[in-house]
């Protein structure tokens, strides 16, 4: 989880940041939950993993959080290698070499510039009561070649967690092979970034598995960032989403209602008995993102009805550590009336993204001894 105190320290940063080339972090709550699954099948404990919107094939660790670019997803075919990679970057959690690679920098360069690896937009927010929340997150691109360029040894440590993984599993590793075969792209970083040799190849000729049948939510996911997967259905639907076109009717092998209505409410598309379907896909993903995606959905078209669930979620771990939960709070008071809790948290939120005059606006509205105790020992700021 990109942890909300992250955030704050990240914000401050962007300030005195000069480089402007940065990749765009896409919240997809499919995906992430792709990845939660992924490492409840493999018996691993969850790390977080989330989706950046760039062209160039990358995959790299920052904290304890893997990051994959949509340009990795447009060139992998089968599932079994982004398992692997997933794997091999899992490896270097576990062995923490991102932390070791910055007390590294740090010593070897008088800068700042490890920590300011994150340069983070202004988040923004949409009262567009179909598309939800939307956000303009980025990570610095120099940069990220900069952490993710690749130390032999840590690279053989994480090789090593990835082929134990694979033999226990028996992930296919033919098109991973493929890639290390050919000669490096510019635009394939994360073959720039990590070593291509022999040893590394033949290792891997070893672990002789077949391929294993995609499955769907992969051709899912690979369709909406690519429009390429095997499953001409899931290709078609999203290129036609793409031009507004949405069959409400519409049935896809394998792909939840609930599912193919979220692409659609995505969109802005108008989807019928939304509330209902959207509270079913929440039996099915319980994402931190896509709850504030609701809370917001119940907010904007005033249902009032629903508000028990917006308390019922509001001491919820995963929310409090999500980047929008102090906005959505104090939008969720500002709707029932409540001014002084309102003003409480739109201060916290204006505070975490060092927006000052708006902070000042708030925290100057509320009385503190009206703030209950719980709400204010879970403040970031006292």
């Amino acid at each position: 989880m990109i942890n909300k105190y992250t955030f704050i320290f990240i914000i401050y940063l962007i300030f005195i940041s000069k480089n402007i080339f940065c990749y765009e972090i896409i919240r997809d709550p499919i995906f992430e939950d792709y990845f939660a699954n992924l490492a409840k099948d493999l018996k691993l404990n969850k790390k977080e993993t989330y989706l950046i919107e760039n062209k160039s094939a990358n995959a790299f660790v920052f904290n304890d959080s893997i990051y994959f670019t949509t340009g990795l997803l447009e060139v992998i075919d089968n599932e079994d290698t982004l398992k692997a990679i997933y794997l091999h970057e899992y490896g270097h959690i576990i062995k923490k070499h991102f932390n070791s690679k910055k007390i590294k920098i740090q010593q070897n360069k008088n800068k700042i510039a490890l920590y300011n690896l994150f340069s983070i937009g202004l988040a923004v927010l949409t009262n567009n009561e179909n598309i939800a929340i939307g956000t303009s997150i980025t990570l610095n691109n120099n940069l990220v070649n900069e952490i993710s360029r690749y130390s032999v040894n840590f690279e053989i440590e994480a090789d090593y967690f990835m082929i134990e993984q694979i033999k226990k599993n028996k992930i296919s590793t033919y098109e991973l092979i493929s890639f290390l075969n050919q000669p490096v792209k510019k635009s394939n970083n994360y073959f720039q970034t990590h070593p291509n040799n022999l040893d590394r190849i033949n290792n891997l000729k070893n672990l002789n598995y077949k391929n294993t049948e995609n499955s769907a939510i992969f051709d899912w996911i690979k369709s909406k960032y690519s429009f390429n997967s095997g499953n001409q259905s899931f290709n078609i639907f999203f290129k036609n989403l793409e031009k507004g076109i949405f069959n409400k009717e519409q049935k896809l092998n394998k792909i939840s209602n609930q599912l193919i209505q979220y692409e659609a409410f995505k969109k802005g598309i108008y989807v019928d008995n939304w509330n209902n379907e959207f509270q079913k896909l929440l039996l099915i993903n319980n994402n931190s993102f896509l709850k504030i995606e609701y809370i917001n959905y119940l907010l904007d078209n005033n249902l009032f009805d629903k508000y028990e669930i917006i308390e019922d979620l509001k001491f919820d771990k995963d929310i409090m550590n999500e980047y929008f939960y102090g906005y959505i709070y104090g939008k969720y008071y500002s709707k029932i009336n409540n001014n002084n809790l309102s003003n409480f948290y739109f201060c916290q939120f204006y505070k975490s993204i060092s927006s000052k005059n708006k902070s000042d606006f708030f925290c100057k509205k509320y009385d503190n001894k009206y703030i209950p105790a719980l709400d204010k020992s879970n403040a970031i700021f006292k």
